[in-house]
């Protein structure tokens, strides 16, 4: 037990709270709205308004900053380079690779993460009733064009830690199991 988190337990997809709740976490995927026109753009938040207007349950948005993660970026352009057959190109993709590094070296660049979470009391096939949610929730997203999918345990698991530890969100070499810090009261 986590009394400090209010975490019970976490099963697949699904996080048990002391309080007894059970909550269902979504990944939003961003766009990048920079690339909307005006009208596109208020055709998107009309189209969102129409989709979530119905939503009559419980829900928080979380949205999350982070440092942006250029590590699969630098490791395409590796790649990249590995391929080049000529002077030119290895020369053009290493000005790539120092010229993002400095740029994200230099300023404090963030992106924000989006995640919703469903929720409700422990009762009789809540797990269910969660899931069902959280497809509708799903559904909403795409027909609003965004791509959304619902957390796993390891995923949750990140996603907790990233409130304290930012760093750790993004780590993939880690034993997840029994992961988070237990806190408990002491006699008990």
């Amino acid at each position: 037990m986590n009394e400090f988190l209010n975490i019970q337990r976490i099963d697949e997809n699904y996080l048990y709270t002391l309080d007894g709740q059970v909550i269902l976490f979504l990944k939003v995927f961003p766009i990048n709205i920079d690339l909307l026109t005006e009208d596109e753009m208020e055709s998107k938040m009309d189209l969102m308004n129409i989709e979530l207007s119905s939503e009559s349950n419980q829900y928080k948005i979380l949205i999350i900053p982070r440092a942006v993660d250029i590590s699969d970026h630098i490791h395409e352009q590796q790649e990249l380079k590995d391929l080049a057959n000529d002077d030119i190109s290895i020369y053009i993709i290493n000005n790539r690779i120092i010229s993002t590094t400095k740029m994200v070296e230099n300023r404090n660049i963030r992106e924000n993460e989006f995640y919703i979470m469903i929720y409700d009391k422990t009762k009789d096939n809540i797990e269910i009733d969660l899931e069902k949610r959280a497809n509708s929730w799903i559904s909403k997203l795409k027909n609003s064009g965004y791509e959304s999918e619902i957390l796993n345990k390891r995923e949750i698991i990140l996603l907790i830690k990233s409130f304290t530890i930012p760093e750790f969100a993004r780590v993939e070499d880690t034993d997840y199991d029994n992961n988070i810090v237990r806190i408990t009261r002491k006699g008990v």
